[in-house]
């Protein structure tokens, strides 16, 4: 009896073992798990991250002579010193046409001073007629009355010049002044050749022996290639982040060189294309370590340093669920159970946020908080990430 006693007693501790297993064991699945990290304390620096083009910081196009060329002197990848000569023209002898504009123009003057003269000398005369027939017109006396007859008809034989030929004349002394100073500026214009006005690298070569330039395009470019920029066109929002000074990281393949904004346009560009109008700001960053492998009019990816927060604490960005009014959350784990904690949020990177408030360093939170985490709720933690 006793026997049988003891075994029911064995069989019953095991049936309620088990169940109280299956219990726990089915608790313990219903368990959220979540990945976790800790609050901790460092500096975050915030970049904007874009493309750029390389360009030179000293850059000259040569734009030709309308005229034939006679040489060459430098070809592409040609390193050149300012005073050089690019290129040479074959010149007009223009010294002859400069002294026959200005005869001409001196013998308007003179047609135009004679003309003049003679109005005066015409004008002098009738006055002078004018005045003895009236002092004659009062006399009676017959030789007066004879003189006075013959005064009239010279009288009537002279007229001033017109206002229509001294007006021709004066234009007369224009069109010969503008022919003259056209004569004269084409000589100015008439060079010999082009001289370069920087040091640098030749980059372009348009010009042909023998071949008329026609001075719209340009026939040389020399640039700089070891004083480089990098320029770069930011939308509006991002426009409104770039300020002068900041510092820039300019990345090539596995290099690196240090940069400085140095230029904002002070006006947006907009560009139509089929896919519609696009608006942006262009910007120049100055390149301040030698670049020797950065080739101009390849692109760059650039890093525009926007803020920096030293010695913060900090957390890994998807710790944060935002909410509304404009309020952020974490969710700290305190003894397996869920704490949800508003917080003041500050300098935001790409990877990390400054908390100011609302957290300690040290204190476990929760990334990417799911919908279903919530103050209280019993969660269970996945292995920690290391930062």
């Amino acid at each position: 009896m006793k026997k049988r006693v003891i075994i029911y007693l064995l069989i019953g501790v095991v049936v309620f073992g088990g169940i109280f297993f299956i219990i726990s064991s089915g608790k313990s699945r219903r368990l959220t798990e979540v990945k976790t990290t800790t609050v901790s304390t460092g500096d975050i620096n915030a970049y904007l991250s874009t493309t750029a083009t390389v360009k030179s910081q000293n850059s000259k196009e040569y734009y030709g002579l309308q005229a034939k060329v006679k040489g060459i002197n430098v070809k592409v990848g040609d390193r050149v010193s300012k005073g050089e000569t690019l290129i040479t023209y074959e010149t007009q002898d223009l010294a002859t046409a400069v002294k026959q504009a200005q005869l001409q123009y001196d013998n308007a003057i003179l047609q135009k001073r004679d003309l003049v003269n003679q109005n005066n000398s015409i004008k002098s005369k009738i006055s002078d007629l004018d005045r003895q027939i009236n002092t004659l017109q009062t006399s009676n006396n017959p030789q007066d009355i004879s003189k006075l007859e013959a005064l009239k008809q010279q009288r009537n034989t002279l007229q001033p010049i017109s206002d229509e030929k001294l007006k021709q004349s004066d234009n007369a002394v224009a069109l010969a002044k503008i022919s003259l100073d056209s004569t004269k500026q084409k000589l100015v214009e008439n060079k010999g050749s082009i001289t370069a006005e920087n040091d640098g690298v030749v980059t372009l070569v348009e010009a042909t022996l023998g071949a008329v330039t026609n001075g719209m395009q340009p026939v040389i470019i020399v640039q700089d290639t070891e004083n480089l920029q990098a320029v770069a066109s930011l939308g509006k929002y991002d426009a409104n982040k770039v300020k002068l000074g900041q510092e820039v990281i300019i990345k090539s393949g596995n290099n690196q060189y240090k940069g400085v904004v140095s230029f904002i346009d002070p006006a947006a560009t907009k560009t139509l294309s089929a896919a519609g109008g696009e608006t942006t700001l262009g910007i120049r960053i100055d390149i301040i370590d030698k670049a020797p492998d950065l080739r101009i009019d390849f692109d760059v990816d650039v890093d525009i340093l926007l803020g920096q927060a030293k010695n913060v604490l900090k957390v890994p960005a998807e710790c944060i669920r935002p909410g509304k009014g404009d309020k952020n959350y974490l969710y700290v784990v305190e003894n397996g159970v869920v704490r949800e904690r508003e917080v003041l949020i500050g300098l935001q990177s790409d990877m990390e946020v400054e908390i100011k408030s609302g957290v300690n360093a040290g204190e476990k939170v929760i990334l990417n908080p799911s919908a279903s985490i919530r103050e209280g709720v019993i969660i269970k933690e996945a292995v920690e990430v290391s930062k």
